[in-house]
Order: structure tokens, then sequence, then C-alpha cells
């Protein structure tokens, strides 16, 4: 057991544009030998130098390059998956910095714990910009950032493992086991957040047990201009969206309303009225999450419309 072989996959988009370079120097660091482990990269129909970069780096790191023409995440990744050679798959962004040790620890972790498939690693934030001040302190970072900074290993409920630091046995995907490629990041348009979320709970749903590896710790960059009121609010409405295609259980039943079950406009129209009362005061807890709660609302209408319309008979 001690031998697993690691299979790390990641798609860019433009990533050469951004921090892939910083990415995949991080990756040159690692302490598991190249010969322990695997990189296939996706070039998701990048139009800058992304493909370029990733080449450079062929004499540096154990890499296979994919290019995938149709946009989307979610696509990109199913690509890659399909070339896996590791007893353990590494989901990754094209913007972390990982530590050192982080492939050796998460061989170690599923080494020692060999009655878990799945694992998620500490994801702490690499601050382009130090923020100031308690807004910090209102968002939800997981959601928001992918943050997840538990420094406590142990197993863990499955809705908190996250994209950048996902760890899967092999055996639970099979030649089956795929994202869905309607959630995940497209360029240009509102797009259902959660991809990562959606495959680890179905997996969770099939009997696979979670477990946190602190040792294994990637820094998950965040721009200064992410770190605004304004930006932050906003992608609750993606979350929203995403959520009634990872719990259409959970979309109320009953009557509906231009497609939309009507307690949702009930509990829509009480966050836009609060909100609307908020609005001109000064910054607060309370007026920063009655304005996410709007945005949120408005997205998971907007998501019930796309992902849930057949729970229209309950």
């Amino acid at each position: 057991m001690s031998d697993l072989f690691v299979s790390v996959l990641f798609s860019s988009y433009n990533g050469a544009s951004r921090r892939l370079r910083h990415t995949l120097d991080s990756l040159v660091r690692q302490e598991l030998p190249h010969d322990r482990w695997e990189l296939i990269a996706v070039d998701n129909n990048s139009n800058d130098d992304t493909f370029d970069l990733l080449t450079s780096f062929s004499d540096k790191l154990p890499i296979t390059i994919l290019q995938q023409r149709k946009p989307g995440k979610s696509g990109a990744l199913n690509l890659a998956l399909d070339r896996v050679k590791g007893d353990l798959v590494v989901f990754t962004d094209d913007d972390i910095r990982a530590e050192p040790n982080w492939l050796k620890a998460i061989v170690d972790c599923a080494v020692a714990h060999p009655g878990y498939g799945v694992f998620g690693g500490r994801i702490v934030p690499d601050w382009e910009k130090q923020p100031k001040g308690r807004f910090i302190e209102w968002i939800p970072m997981g959601s928001t950032f992918a943050i997840v900074d538990e420094t406590q290993s142990g197993p863990c409920d499955p809705t908190k493992v996250w994209g950048p630091n996902t760890i899967i046995r092999r055996e639970l995907l099979g030649t089956s086991v795929r994202y869905r490629e309607d959630i995940g990041p497209l360029p240009g348009k509102i797009f259902a957040m959660g991809e990562d979320a959606e495959i680890i709970i179905r997996l969770a749903a099939n009997g696979a047990k979670s477990y946190r590896c602190a040792e294994a710790v990637v820094h998950h960059w965040i721009p200064a201009s992410s770190v605004t009121e304004d930006w932050v609010q906003k992608r609750g409405e993606r979350l929203g969206y995403g959520m009634p295609a990872l719990f259409p259980d959970e979309v109320p039943g009953g009557v509906r309303l231009s497609g939309v079950p009507l307690p949702t406009w009930i509990e829509s129209a009480q966050w836009a009225f609060r909100a609307a009362t908020l609005y001109l005061l000064p910054q607060s807890k309370k007026r920063f999450w009655a304005i996410w709660k709007y945005y949120y609302m408005r997205g998971y209408r907007a998501g019930i419309r796309r992902y849930a319309p057949q729970t229209l008979a309950r």
C-alpha cells in the first residue's frame, strides 16, 4: 500500500495570464519522487500562452498535457479522468501553491486509513492583499473561496471536502463515475457552483467515507478584486444557482409561479425587503448577509428552473 501511485489533475483556462506558473513551480518542488506520481493538465480552450507554459515544464514534471476545446471545467476534468493511472486521484486548481510535502502527506494519509475512500486536505488562503476590517469575518470562506483551514486530522463530513484539495481512490471512480458537465465553471456567464461537492456527495451516498488530512496543505490564491462586499455577495448567486442541482429533494413542493415554488418566492421577497431596507445603511454584518441572501435566492430561483423542473410533481 505504501507504493500508491498518484494522479494529479487540473484544468486551466487562461492560466498563463494568472497564477499557473506558481502552481507548476510548487509541483516541481514536491518531495514525492517523480516515478510515484503523474500530472495531467488540461488546457481548457485558453486563448493565452497556457499550452506553451505547460509544455515548458515537460522536462521538470511527470506531466501529460491535454487540450479540450469545449469550454467547461467539468468536461475538461472528465477528459483527464479517462487517462489516469494512479491509485489515488488528486483534484486541484491552477491557482494553488502546494506545500513541498503535499503529495507525500496524501499518500501517507491514504495508507494509514485504508477504510476511507475520499480525503480532503487543508486549503489556506493566499491573499494577494491581506484583507482588513471585520468584513472578512462575515464571509462564508468555504463556499466563497474554497477555504477549509481545519488543522485537526480525522473523519469528516463529505461536504467539507473541497475542489482544490480533493483526493479520491481511483477504485471508487471506475470507468463511469464522472463530473456532471452541466455544473461547474464556464466562461462568460453565470454557472452552478458545486461540481466538486456533487461528485463527493454521490460517492458518499454509495458508502464512501471521508477523512481530513490536515498535513496535506495547499495555498489558494485570492486576488484583491475578489475581496469586496459586492463580489462576495454576487458570488452567492452562483452558489444558490447550483443548490437545486446538488440537493433537488430540498426544493419545496406545492404550487409554483413561473416555475418557482410559492414558498421560495415568499422567502425571496423577505430577503429582498431586508436588503432594500439595509442597503443605504453603513456596513454591518446584518446588512452584508441580507444582501448576500438576496443574491443567493435570485440564483436559487434560476437554479430551480434550470435543474429541478421535475420536482413540480411533488
